[in-house]
C-alpha cells in the first residue's frame, strides 16, 4: 500500500480537507487527560479527533502529516476528563488515555492493535506499517462502511477513494519500530530514539554502535596493556612504584577523557 502514498499529492489533500474533515466533527467525551496548545490553522481547521503536530520552537500546533510526524503532539479532544490549560482560548490535545481518532485506509484498514501515525491528508492518522513516530493505538477497527468517502487525485491524475471516519485509540506517543524494518536490536533502536526525541535513521544507529563498541574495545586493551606494564615495571625495581601509580592516573584521565568524547560524538550523530 506504500506506493499509494507516495503517489498522493500532498497539498491537493490540505486544500480540500475542510470538506473531509466537517462532517467527522462529532462531540467527545473521554477519560483522556489533555493540555491546552495554541491553533494555527493554516493547514486546516482544526477539529476534535485530528492528529496535531508541535511547530518549530513554540507552544503552537498544527494539523500533522507526514512531514512533520517527528513533531507529533497528540490528538485533539474538546471535552477531555482533565484539562490543563490556561485562560486564553486553546486547542485541547490529549496526552494520556482513550480518545477518538480520525483515521483513513490510506495505509490499510484499520484494525484493533494497529499503531496509528500521521498520514499525507493533515490532521488525519493512518495504520503504521514502518518505522515511524506514533500517537497510540487503536482500540477498535474502523468500519469503512460508517466512513466518510472523499476522492483523491495523484500525481498522474489518478482518483483514489480514501475512507476517513473515528477510532477509539489509546493515547501514547512513541516511536515504533515495525517488525522486521531494522536488523539492530530493538533496544538499541529506543535508546537512539530517546536520545535524539524523534526517529533515528538506520545508518546513524550503526555509526553510532561501531564508535562505542571500537571506543570500548580500545580503551579496554589500552587499560589492560598500561596495567600489565605497570606490574611488571613495580616488580622490577619497587623504588619507582610512585612515579607508575601517577602514569596510570594519567591513563584513567585520558581513558575517560577519550570515552566521552566517543559518547559526545554519539549524541551529535543522532541529535543533528
Amino acid at each position: 500500500m506504500r506506493y499509494k502514498i507516495a503517489r498522493i499529492i500532498t497539498a491537493a489533500i490540505v486544500a480540500g480537507l475542510p470538506f473531509v474533515v466537517s462532517p467527522l466533527v462529532q462531540a467527545q467525551s473521554s477519560g483522556a487527560i489533555a493540555q491546552g496548545f495554541t491553533g494555527d490553522n493554516d493547514k486546516g481547521t482544526i477539529v476534535a479527533g485530528a492528529l496535531v503536530s508541535h511547530k518549530a520552537n513554540s507552544q503552537t500546533v498544527e494539523l500533522a502529516t507526514t512531514e512533520t510526524v517527528d513533531q507529533l503532539a497528540g490528538v485533539v479532544d474538546q471535552s477531555p476528563l482533565l484539562s490543563i490549560s490556561g485562560n486564553t482560548p486553546e486547542v485541547q490535545v490529549v496526552l494520556g488515555g482513550s480518545t477518538n481518532v480520525l483515521v483513513s485506509d490510506i495505509n490499510g484498514p484499520v484494525k484493533s492493535g494497529d499503531r496509528i501515525t500521521a498520514s499525507p491528508i493533515a490532521g488525519v492518522g493512518m495504520k503504521a506499517t514502518s518505522t515511524a513516530r506514533i500517537i497510540g493505538v487503536a482500540q477498535g477497527d474502523f468500519d469503512t462502511q460508517k466512513a466518510e468517502t472523499q476522492n483523491i487525485a495523484d500525481s498522474h491524475g489518478t482518483t483514489h477513494a480514501v475512507h476517513i471516519g473515528h477510532v477509539i485509540t489509546q493515547i501514547s506517543l512513541a516511536n515504533y519500530q515495525a517488525p522486521g524494518s531494522n536488523f539492530l536490536p530493538p533496544f538499541i533502536q529506543d535508546i537512539a530514539n530517546n536520545i535524539a526525541g524523534r526517529q533515528v535513521s538506520i545508518v546513524r544507529v550503526l555509526i553510532c554502535t561501531l564508535i562505542v563498541i571500537i571506543s570500548f574495545l580500545a580503551m579496554a586493551v589500552f587499560i589492560f596493556s598500561s596495567a600489565r606494564s605497570a606490574m611488571i615495571s613495580i616488580g622490577r625495581n619497587p623504588l619507582a612504584s610512585a612515579h607508575i601509580r601517577q602514569s596510570l592516573y594519567q591513563v584513567g584521565g585520558i581513558t575517560i577523557t577519550a570515552w566521552g568524547g566517543a559518547l559526545l560524538a554519539c549524541y551529535l550523530i543522532l541529535t543533528i
